[in-house]
């Protein structure tokens, strides 16, 4: 089946309100109105197959982008091809899409973190602190002054942040207070500096903003901080 073939496929199965939904919620107008479960149809179906991945993204379909996302390889992935795409994402699911399917599997995101986190893009900045939360929560090599330095970093930056890169600013937040009990109250007195909330439009999306505070508060008082030892790593 060509690409343009495989479109109108997908245009068949489109819903407009569920398109006009995804619009009020950011999405531009190139969206299809396509339900996920019709993406993870077609995931089961094509398998694996990398140069269709890179066909399907060529197209700027948000929808159409998530699966790609779903078809790549994961070892012919480049830091190259991860700025290109990271490039074209203007839209919440596609991002979610591009972080679960991408970056959590890239073994260069670190890189690509100091690199995106001076950026101005609601979505190049939601990456980048996408990757500082996953290092923070899974990462046990890295010493703690390397997130002292992303705390300060989301401290000074945070309440004039694109809204959905606050989100990830949070859970950086979050996971870098659970790494041990000097990060945990240093994150505590960043969240207290920031009035104790920061406030993340979740539209009508059914998104939930943690309230990290209460959850480093807790953390605290039963010292349920993570400690990694490289051997965890294997």
């Amino acid at each position: 089946m060509t690409i343009s073939e495989f479109i109108e496929e997908l245009k068949a199965l489109a819903s407009e309100d569920l398109r006009q939904e995804y619009i009020r919620n950011g999405g531009s107008e190139k969206v299809l109105g396509l339900k996920y479960t019709y993406l993870q149809h077609y995931k089961k179906e094509l398998g694996i197959n990398h140069e269709y991945a890179l066909q399907l993204w060529a197209t700027q379909i948000p929808e159409v982008q998530i699966l790609a996302t779903m078809l790549v390889e994961v070892d012919k992935l480049t830091t190259e091809l991860i700025n290109k795409w990271n490039d074209d994402i203007d839209f919440y699911l596609l991002s979610d899409a591009f972080i679960g399917n991408i970056l959590t599997p890239f073994k260069g995101s670190l890189t690509l973190a100091n690199k995106w986190i001076h950026s101005k893009d609601e979505y190049t900045l939601r990456h980048a602190y996408t990757i500082i939360f996953m290092l923070a929560k899974e990462n046990g090599f890295m010493k703690d002054e390397v997130f002292l330095r992303y705390l300060k970093k989301i401290e000074d930056d945070i309440e004039k942040a694109p809204n959905r890169a606050k989100e990830t600013m949070l859970y950086s937040i979050l996971n870098i207070g659970r790494r041990s009990k000097m990060l945990n109250e240093e994150a505590i007195a960043v969240m207290m500096r920031l009035g104790g909330s920061v406030y993340v439009d979740h539209g009508s999306t059914g998104g939930v903003t943690p309230n990290v505070l209460d959850i480093l508060k807790i953390v605290q008082n039963s010292e349920g901080y993570i400690f990694f030892a490289p051997g965890d790593m294997l």
